[in-house]
């Protein structure tokens, strides 16, 4: 993350909007923020982590975190910040907080909205997704690109387990941790395993000679099968031979019995075919005929029946007419002369009106006396504020002429602050001096026991002493070497017999055999001198470490004093620079006691400012007051008399108005009588009206009523005429076809057509008869002339039908066997398949199960993860100590230990290892600076990105000057290798070191403002 801008507004002591660009910063390398404590220097640093991640360090959301952030002076809080992220694509956040003008301690979040700098514009991004911009959480944020006051050294004291889960979410190894997967795969395989082992189960006894047998059982079977189907069909054919002799029989005596019975029947179905003729040509002839005049004889009495019905109707609404008509002349006259009653109704209501607005006007002029008495004493209570606000102006203006100029005395208190530290700086660095030279002729002192004279000398003598112990080492070796062969030689020769190979040379004759002595003792004093040697050498080894190590030590010392001694001389001239720098008459020069009273009666008059100042606001504020009071009053009583105006002006134009009754005589009527008056006169005025508009309306409903029902009579008599006309027609036709059937009357007519014959039916029922009974004749003639000769035994047929069956039956048995045991060869070898099948499947996941088993106690309990983040802090230990190295004079390094705690390796102590606690404060300081710096070049690494910013705020006041100068090169460095580091402090060394930075001024007006320098 790169910041490009970042502009503020009513957040914390930034009461006016700051913009501050970073371009030129960034630019530089190595920048810094300086300012007084309390300026405002660490709010910069906060302003951007709550722009991008809404988090603050010094206050929660149950803080009141808005109103507490938001300046007391302002209304609106605005943050808006560019950056570049990882990826080198610019960003920027905005955020706004808005204070309630209702309530001073109700702030409102406002808009929160994150853009992306696209196609030359800021596209606004439908999600705050911050972390996944910036590539950090909120926590790593501040560890690794801006580290808050407080944090500095958070990622030294922080435990075992909480950095093992602060490394995996930076540098993501949660990539390394499968437990999870190898569990699920696991218990999967696991499945799979149990599955297959429970299939196995049901296989366990079959095998292949099982399934042989079962074939041979089937061949046999087949066999019997064969033999019984060929008796079947031989006995099967003379059976179906007698059985269709037997059909014939049966089927010739069938068709007679059918035959005599249908034969019974054909004079009837004559009969009936007779009667059907004559019922189609009398139904075709008079059906239509009578069924026409019965419906036009219906029609005929329902429009006879309606007629009187309507009639009836015609006759009572022209009755209805006549009454309403004489009721509606009547209440037409007393409707006319309602305009009078309304006219005078409205006058009552003025009356009224009149007497209510009078009650009003009186409210109204008692207000306006007790008004004018309010008004009154507030102008001169407001007299009284202004003359009080005019001595306070006086006041305060003489107690400002008092005061003692701050800049001033800050920069009087500034030349104390440094004369004593310089003062103490030279008495440091001579007690320094005098230490160094007292540990310097320790160290002298303890090389003397060791006859230590000379280093050329003491390394002379060493090395004639290691020379004579290598010459002794090898004579004694080559001696010993001697008297093993020798040993080993004579095992050999008394192991030599004749006939019997050599092993050295393979001969099998051995004339002269070597006769060895025992030289066990000599070897065992040989191997006793070898150890000596051995011992010495080591002894020599350790005396010289102890000695190189103690010339180091001496060495170093003796450096540390030289710049000692130049450092105590750089610092008296200092002194000596600073005092003659002294330009105030204000006090003696080093008269820290007068300074102590000038700046506490500073204070005392600042004080007495701040209370009178304090008092002359509240006094403004009680003045404000008091003038708003009488200006409300002013303009209510403004409102009195101009409602009084309006009500007189009302009254005057209702009495113009009244013109039939009498006002003088109604104005004294009590309101109750006056208002019974009014409510009986409207009734009366309703009731007539509502009765006027009934009749009228009931009018207007029977006129048409009336024209309807004579016009529907006259249409009933014109539908009976015609259907009279129709009737005589329709009688006419009868008559004819009674002539032409020679029928005396329509009852004889009536009553053919009564039968209602079914004429299709019963002609496709006759046709179908007599086709059947010559069919049956045609059969028996055919049947008779076939079976004249030929003779049908029945119990020879019974008795070869059972026994056809019987055979049936035996061969259908014996298929479904045949066929049970083919399923059953068929069933075994696919089950047999199968077991091949799922042992080969066994084996290969039996295979994976324990490969799988092995995986999961690697990842078990995340300990490939903490391996792997184990790895990491190693190389970022590295890291760090070759920087932390630098800032302690090779006298440090940093280690971790076998539970992943950090340790320092003390090199002045021979290399003990001691906690990183017993750090001083100026140590913690280094070593967390290298921790840091390594850790953020670890993790902006990772972006690949061309360059990698880092903030610190807090940590140089504990260091002394010469580590100041070291952590200034240290940091100015960083610029080489494309890192960009801004520091903040009040240290004025680095701000004088430093060639770009901001200075934050805070004024008491204004709050603070950012100047760049």
């Amino acid at each position: 993350m790169i910041p490009i801008t970042l502009t503020l507004e009513g957040f914390y002591s930034y009461q006016e909007k700051q913009v501050i660009d970073f371009t030129q910063l960034i630019q530089a390398g190595l920048f810094g923020i300086f300012g007084k404590v309390g300026s405002g220097k660490s709010s910069i640093l906060e302003a951007i982590s709550f722009g991008l991640y809404g988090e603050s360090e010094r206050l929660n959301a149950r803080d009141n975190r808005a109103y507490n952030m938001m300046n007391l002076k302002s209304d609106r809080m605005s943050i808006d910040f560019e950056f570049f992220n990882f990826k080198e694509k610019k960003y920027r956040i905005y955020r706004e907080f808005k204070r309630n003008s209702k309530r001073f301690d109700d702030v409102k979040r406002g808009d929160a909205v994150l853009y992306q700098w696209k196609e030359e514009q800021w596209i606004p991004l439908p999600d705050l997704n911050v972390e996944e911009v910036i590539g950090l959480s909120y926590e790593n944020f501040k560890r690794t690109i801006i580290i808050p006051q407080g944090k500095f050294k958070e990622f030294i004291e922080l435990g075992g387990k909480d950095r093992t889960k602060m490394m995996q979410e930076i540098f993501g190894l949660d990539r390394f941790d499968l437990t999870g997967k190898t569990k699920a795969l696991y218990s999967e395989t696991r499945q799979k395993y149990d599955h297959l082992q429970g299939q196995l189960q049901r296989f366990t006894t079959l095998t292949k000679e099982q399934i042989d047998e079962v074939k041979v059982q089937h061949q046999k079977q087949e066999q019997q099968l064969k033999q019984m189907t060929l008796v079947f069909k031989q006995e099967q054919e003379r059976y179906q031979q007698l059985k269709a002799v037997k059909l014939d029989f049966e089927a010739l005596e069938e068709s007679r019995t059918t035959l005599r019975e249908l034969e019974q029947k054909e004079g009837e179905v004559k009969a009936q075919e007779l009667a059907l003729l004559q019922y189609e040509k009398v139904e075709k002839v008079f059906r239509s005929l009578l069924v026409e005049k019965q419906q036009t004889t219906l029609k005929l009495n329902e429009k006879t029946a309606n007629y009187q019905v309507k009639l009836g109707e015609f006759q009572t609404k022209q009755n209805q007419y006549i009454q309403v008509k004489e009721t509606f002349t009547t209440l037409e006259k007393q409707y006319e002369s309602l305009e009078r009653e309304r006219t005078e109704l409205a006058e009552l209501q003025l009356v009224q009106a009149i007497q209510e607005t009078e009650v009003t006007k009186k409210t109204l002029t008692e207000r306006l006396v007790k008004g004018q008495e309010v008004v009154v004493a507030t102008k001169k209570e407001l007299e009284q504020k202004q003359i009080l606000l005019l001595a306070g102006e006086k006041q305060l203006k003489q107690l400002k002429e008092n005061r003692v100029d701050p800049m001033r005395l800050i920069a009087l208190d500034k030349w104390f602050t440094d004369f004593e530290y310089l003062e103490k700086a030279a008495g440091e660095w001579a007690d320094k001096q005098k230490q160094l030279q007292q540990e310097i002729q320790r160290l002298v002192q303890t090389l003397e026991q060791f006859e230590f004279t000379t280093e050329e000398e003491w390394r002379e003598r060493i090395a004639k002493q290691r020379t004579v112990n290598q010459q002794l080492h090898l004579l004694v070796t080559k001696e010993l070497n001697q008297l093993r062969v020798s040993q080993q030689l004579s095992h050999y020769a008394s192991a030599l017999h004749d006939g019997e190979a050599c092993p050295l040379c393979g001969a099998l004759e051995h004339p002269a055999i070597l006769e060895g002595e025992d030289v066990s003792k000599s070897m065992q004093d040989l191997e006793m001198k070898l150890e000596k040697i051995q011992d010495d050498e080591q002894i020599l080894n350790r005396k010289e470490r102890e000695i190189q190590a103690l010339l180091d030590k001496k060495h170093l010392l003796e450096i540390q004093d030289s710049e000692a001694v130049n450092h105590r001389k750089e610092k008296q001239e200092e002194l000596i620079r600073h005092q003659a720098a002294y330009c105030w008459n204000e006090i003696e020069s080093g008269n820290k006691a007068q300074l102590e009273q000038l700046k506490q009666q500073a204070v005392q008059v600042n004080q007495a400012i701040e209370k009178a100042e304090n008092q002359q606001q509240q006094t403004i504020k009680e003045v404000d007051v008091v003038r708003n009071n009488l200006e409300k009053y002013a303009e209510a009583l403004a409102d009195i008399e101009l409602k009084q105006a309006r009500l007189e002006a009302e009254i005057d134009a209702k009495e113009q108005q009244i013109r039939l009754i009498k006002l003088s005589e109604k104005i004294v009527v009590k309101k109750e009588i006056l208002e019974l008056e009014i409510k009986a006169k409207e009734q009366h005025i309703v009731e007539v009206e509502q009765a006027y508009k009934s009749q009228a309306q009931l009018l207007q409903q029977l006129v048409p009523i009336l024209a309807s029902l004579e016009t529907e009579l006259k249409n009933i008599q014109t539908i009976q005429e015609e259907l009279t006309a129709s009737l005589q027609h329709i009688d006419l036709g009868v008559k004819q076809g009674l002539e032409v059937f020679q029928f005396e009357s329509v009852q004889e007519v009536e009553v053919v057509l009564a039968k209602n014959i079914a004429v299709e039916e019963t002609r496709a029922s006759i046709q179908a008869f007599m086709l059947k009974i010559e069919v049956l004749r045609n059969q028996v003639q055919q049947l008779s002339k076939k079976l004249e000769s030929i003779a049908f035994d029945l119990p020879h047929f019974q008795q070869m039908e059972l026994t056809v069956t019987a055979l049936e039956q035996q061969v259908k048995e014996q298929t479904t066997l045949v066929a049970k045991v083919a399923g059953e060869i068929e069933r075994l070898e696919q089950d047999y398949k199968e077991k091949e099948t799922l042992l080969d499947q066994f084996a290969q996941v039996e295979k994976r199960l324990k490969n799988i088993n092995l995986l999961d106690n690697m990842f078990k309990g995340a300990g490939f993860v903490n391996y792997v983040s184990s790895i990491y802090l190693i190389n970022l230990c590295d890291i760090a100590n070759q920087r932390f190295h630098r800032l302690t004079h090779n006298q440090l390094s940093l280690q971790l230990n076998e539970s992943n705690e950090f340790e320092i390796i003390d090199y002045l102590n021979n290399g003990k290892a001691r906690s990183v606690k017993t750090l001083s404060g100026g140590q913690s300081f280094q070593v967390s600076l290298s921790l840091a710096l390594a850790l953020a070049e670890s993790v902006q690494s990772l972006s690949k990105s061309n360059k990698n910013f880092f903030f610190i705020d807090e940590g140089f006041g504990t260091q002394d000057a010469e580590s100041v100068n070291i952590v200034f090169e240290t940091l100015s460095s960083l610029h080489k290798e494309n890192r960009i580091v801004g520091i903040i402090s009040h240290v004025d060394e680095l701000q004088e070191r430093i060639p770009l930075s901001l200075s934050i001024v805070k004024d008491e007006e204004k709050g603070s403002r950012v100047l760049t320098s």
